[in-house]
């Protein structure tokens, strides 16, 4: 901050211009990350502020003090200003301040209250806030899941994307549909035809997205969902559609080993086992290519059970040996699930005759999953005078205070 700044605009409307220009600058700042320089710059404008006579100046200085502490990772201080604030209008409901509140009691690891204030904000956010509501409904979810309160999450998560598709956001939308259905399937206490009926909004949410990457992400989330849930069928088309996202400039080596790899399990899972070698193969040279001897391991594991399920016992026995060698590379301790190695070895060198044992039904299948994608983590709510009242750039939030 420059001193000649300050001065002209003290000099262009007084000490309000001044308050307005610091302001101004710490919104700046923080767009910018700097975290400090913006503490410093709405210190000073709540200071200024204090010299005025007491007023909603005074009030919005205090609430963007208390956002800016809060970002720079002094909650309790943050907490104070926003508790301040909420003593000087007691009756005044306020969303945005009751998000910041929570937000703080949240960064304090006081779940409980941070629920009790996110859904006092979003009990307070207008129909025309749909962008503000699924934040902080974003918000509720995830401490729901801290605090253990699978069913309260996964309500919160599918308002949240209903209130992201109110708004226009495609992409949260879908985000906050599939991890309603994710702790849907956790919680235990919600039908199938209930999480069915999420997932195939998810779906057809995510379909309309236009960034590759993200869509093929999650794409592969919504058939894991379907996979946990035994609807193979609707599994496998999700992998399909999956994988035509990672391609051309999208194109990840992993990504699409992993792909591959569901695909493969999923064609197991189905019984098609002629059709799963070509992605059982195919995942397992590029986990090898990438040096990733677990996920090779489990590529193998399915590729030897579809082996076996075709009565091909040296191929099946040759295949569990390369992911019993991939496990011990990386110190895993045992062998696969469900079928037994030296019988397996056995059965490989038989010549016929009618003394067959049939071979054991193979454990879980190896499907692999990719990071989980969490949003709204961060988000604050800064206000500013009227006079200038700026969209922030990042997911920081500008709202104003009434």
């Amino acid at each position: 901050m420059s001193s000649s700044g300050v001065a002209g605009s003290s000099e262009n409307g007084g000490l309000p211009a001044e308050i307005e220009w610091l302001t101004r600058s710490g919104s700046q700042a923080l767009e910018k990350d700097d975290r400090d320089q913006a503490l410093a710059l709405f210190k000073k404008a709540f200071l200024l502020s204090n010299t005025l006579p007491e007023g909603q100046m005074q009030r919005t200085c205090l609430f963007n003090l208390g956002a800016a502490y809060t970002a720079a990772g002094r909650a309790q201080k943050g907490l104070k200003c926003f508790v301040k604030c909420r003593l000087q209008e007691p009756e005044q409901r306020d969303a945005d301040l009751h998000f910041n509140i929570a937000i703080a009691y949240d960064e304090l690891k006081e779940y409980a209250k941070a629920v009790r204030f996110y859904r006092k904000a979003v009990g307070g956010y207008a129909p025309g806030q749909a962008n503000s509501k699924g934040d902080a409904l974003i918000k509720l979810a995830y401490c729901c899941v801290r605090l253990g309160d699978a069913t309260s999450a996964a309500e919160s998560f599918s308002w949240a994307g209903q209130s992201y598709q109110h708004a226009g956001r495609r992409e949260d939308a879908a985000m906050a549909l599939r991890e309603s259905a994710n702790y849907m399937i956790r919680s235990g206490g919600v039908s199938e035809e209930q999480v069915l009926g999420v997932l195939q909004e998810c779906l057809q949410t995510s379909r309309g997205i236009t960034n590759p990457s993200l869509k093929g992400k999650l794409l592969n989330d919504v058939g894991l969902h379907y996979a946990e849930l035994k609807s193979f069928h609707a599994a496998g088309q999700c992998f399909s559609e999956a994988l035509a996202c990672c391609s051309g400039q999208n194109f990840s080596i992993r990504r699409r080993a992993v792909l591959l790899q569901n695909m493969g399990a999923i064609h197991n899972a189905l019984q098609r086992y002629a059709e799963s070698l070509t992605y059982h193969t195919e995942s397992a040279e590029m986990y090898g290519s990438l040096v990733e001897r677990k996920g090779q391991g489990e590529s193998l594991c399915n590729l030897a059970y579809a082996y076996s399920q075709m009565k091909n016992y040296q191929a099946a026995a040759l295949r569990y040996q390369e992911a019993l060698q991939a496990f011990a590379d990386i110190g895993s301790i045992g062998r696969p699930q469900g079928e037994d190695l030296e019988e397996t070895e056995g059965r490989a060198g038989q010549r016929g005759g009618s003394a067959r044992v049939e071979i054991k039904a193979a454990g879980p299948l190896h499907v692999r999953t990719s990071l989980s994608t969490k949003f709204g983590e961060d988000s604050l709510r800064f206000s500013v005078p009227k006079q200038h009242c700026e969209r922030p750039g990042s997911e920081l939030r500008m709202g104003m205070l009434q």
